[in-house]
């Protein structure tokens, strides 16, 4: 599969999210690379060191299922991260009759770790869900209980513990009616 896989851009104050390109992983490979990183984001990192063409069939794959964005910081402008728009492909989070996405989310550089990016990123990335794709929740999937920046996020951007995982890693969720009062928008 060739990426990028569609042609979104969106914007926040300091952030781009743009398709993410095949450009795109070969930047994210060094990232991959680093274990406190891949402790953090992976819930069943490899066994085997992550090559580049592990990231690119992971990004094939993460393409042909979902929205796909590089972030980019505006000034000065360069690719810090990825984060995924995604149809809920787990089990236990469907729910029937909904549409239901998850948004798996990554800044690569731990120098940007707890700037706010990652969360300035997921609150657009939860409008352009609930509003221009009008689905019904919005979820994080597998985060491990000891990523406490992960946790912070998801709570800071209206998310609760739907579910917690015999492995010990939490569910996420917020449902439409929940992020309308958290995005201060009245009922139509």
């Amino acid at each position: 599969m060739k990426l990028p896989n569609h042609d979104i851009r969106i914007e926040t104050e300091r952030l781009l999210l743009r398709p993410f390109s095949d450009s795109d992983l070969d930047r994210a490979v060094p990232y991959y690379q680093d274990a406190e990183f891949l402790r953090l984001m992976e819930h069943d990192p490899p066994d085997e060191p992550v090559t580049a063409e592990h990231v690119r069939l992971a990004g094939e794959a993460m393409a042909s299922q979902c929205y796909y964005f590089a972030i980019e910081i505006k000034d000065p402008r360069r690719t810090v991260g990825e984060a995924c728009v995604q149809r809920m492909n787990l089990e236990r989070g469907l729910v029937a009759g909904e549409t239901v996405v998850r948004c798996p989310i990554g800044i690569w550089d731990r120098t940007l770790w707890g700037q706010g990016l990652a969360k300035e990123a997921v609150r657009r990335l939860m409008q352009f869900a609930f509003e221009e794709l009008e689905v019904d929740r919005f979820c994080a999937m597998d985060v491990m209980a000891y990523n406490a920046r992960s946790r912070s996020l998801w709570n800071s951007c209206g998310l609760r513990v739907a579910r917690t995982l015999d492995s010990g890693a939490l569910d996420f969720e917020i449902r439409r009616e929940d992020y309308m009062t958290f995005a201060g928008i009245s009922p139509a």
